[in-house]
């Protein structure tokens, strides 16, 4: 008894069969974690990266600042922050919320934060968008 071969034909015939299938499935890696607009007159916004919860500055905005910015902008901030300090809730507040926001997003027109280092992952970022958002709130 012979083996049957496949033939060039039946080997294109099965190529094709898989990439058909592999281009009609689809992942999905949980909600899409990019900002949700609030409906409008809600007051509320949705906090990204798989959190339902408004951000607080206590526990989502100030961490990050630790983290990525108060080693210039902290108590160094006048030798090392360009001035520019985001040590407590009440120096924050006295940057304006655009500033914030074009500076961590590298826009056109700002000073790209963190100098030197990598950009704030989208998730952080959208997190401090929607503390913004929501108003600032020292909570």
């Amino acid at each position: 008894m012979s083996t049957p071969s496949f033939s060039a034909t039946a080997w294109r015939g099965l190529g094709l069969a898989v990439l058909a299938l592999a281009t009609s499935c689809t992942y999905s890696h949980g909600p899409d974690p990019s900002p949700v607009s609030p409906s409008p007159g809600s007051g509320s916004t949705t906090n990204p990266c798989n959190d339902p919860a408004p951000p607080t500055y206590a526990a989502v905005v100030s961490p990050i600042l630790d983290a990525r910015c108060r080693g210039c902008h902290g108590a160094a901030f006048q030798t090392r922050g360009g001035g520019i300090d985001l040590s407590t809730y009440q120096a924050l507040t006295r940057l304006p919320g655009n500033t914030l926001l074009g500076v961590i997003r590298h826009e056109v027109g700002f000073s790209a934060m963190p100098k030197g280092g990598a950009k704030l992952s989208d998730c952080d970022i959208a997190r401090i968008k929607g503390w913004v958002d929501a108003g600032r709130l020292n909570n």
